[in-house]
């Protein structure tokens, strides 16, 4: 089966960010570097999670005289002394993090300043389990979670054959080669389309986290066909006292690093623009 011809799931497979990635001021010396270490700057994939790009900036690093021999699992990032969840998306994290709204004044804090850690792991805040192979067994395990809301069983899931599962991942963990990225969507989208659709039918829920501004998630459980502005209006009335956009000037919902109409269907959202985990994720922020 060939990949659907969906310009909206395209461009949201081709979104990137400008990452310049610093190394700690303070190990840098406990590593023996003897010279000010270059930032390292990266066009990541917002689809893509952080421990698909370990590789690379270790290699960086170490190349530029640092001294380090551990596991890459000793790795993690942080924005203003935040350390960064891996397994969230990387533009997920771009959009809680920096607070930006796409429809302020200011432009976007691009490239997005994230800060290298190769010792001092916050065990109290991260799970250290972040090599490729722990990444992709939470990634599958989010695409079994989103198809048990949806059908209320992995069934769809469990029932694809081991190729069509090692394609879903494939395809993701590839997706940062601009020159494979065509192929990459079509493998990844080809397996997919089969998740989302449904085979036409209305979902029992929405796999739908909202991240409200102090980045907490909320797993909401919608199986009504509404629209993403009822949903939000239902479940956050004091920020969204209205289902009409007009009348929600105090908060905005941005996915993708966009604010989408309130008026699409729910449904039409969670298949169009869910990330490669297939949740709809949507980050609440407040303020213009």
């Amino acid at each position: 089966m060939t990949a659907p011809q969906n310009p909206i799931t395209r461009a949201i497979w081709d979104g990137t960010l400008p990452i310049k990635f610093s190394l700690d001021g303070t190990e840098a010396a406990e590593l023996g570097a003897k010279i000010s270490v270059e930032p390292y700057f990266i066009e990541a994939p917002r689809c893509s999670y952080f421990p698909l790009l370990t590789s690379q900036i270790r290699k960086y690093f170490v190349d530029m005289a640092l001294n380090f021999i551990g596991d890459d699992a000793e790795i993690w990032y942080d924005v203003d002394g935040i350390p960064l969840k891996w397994h969230y998306p990387i533009g997920l994290l771009f959009d809680l993090h920096t607070g930006y709204r796409p429809d302020s004044n200011s432009p976007p804090p691009l490239p997005w300043p994230v800060t290298v850690h190769f010792k001092n792991f916050p065990l109290d805040k991260l799970i250290r389990a972040q090599a490729i192979d722990a990444t992709q067994d939470f990634f599958m395990s989010m695409i079994k979670e989103a198809d048990f809301l949806r059908n209320g069983s992995t069934k769809k899931v469990m029932n694809l054959s081991k190729n069509d599962q090692t394609q879903l991942w494939d395809g993701l963990w590839s997706s940062s080669s601009q020159k494979y990225r065509t192929e990459n969507y079509d493998r990844f989208w080809s397996v997919n389309y089969r998740l989302v659709i449904n085979d036409g039918q209305s979902p029992r829920h929405i796999p739908l986290r909202i991240y409200l501004p102090d980045n907490c998630p909320v797993d909401v459980f919608i199986g009504n066909p509404l629209t993403l502005g009822e949903v939000l209006h239902q479940i956050l009335p004091d920020l969204f006292p209205s289902p009409l956009p007009t009348e929600n000037a105090f908060a905005a919902p941005v996915i993708h690093g966009v604010i989408p109409q309130l008026n699409i269907p729910i449904i039409w959202a969670s298949q169009n623009l869910c990330y490669p985990d297939n949740f709809l994720h949507i980050v609440v922020l407040l303020g213009t």
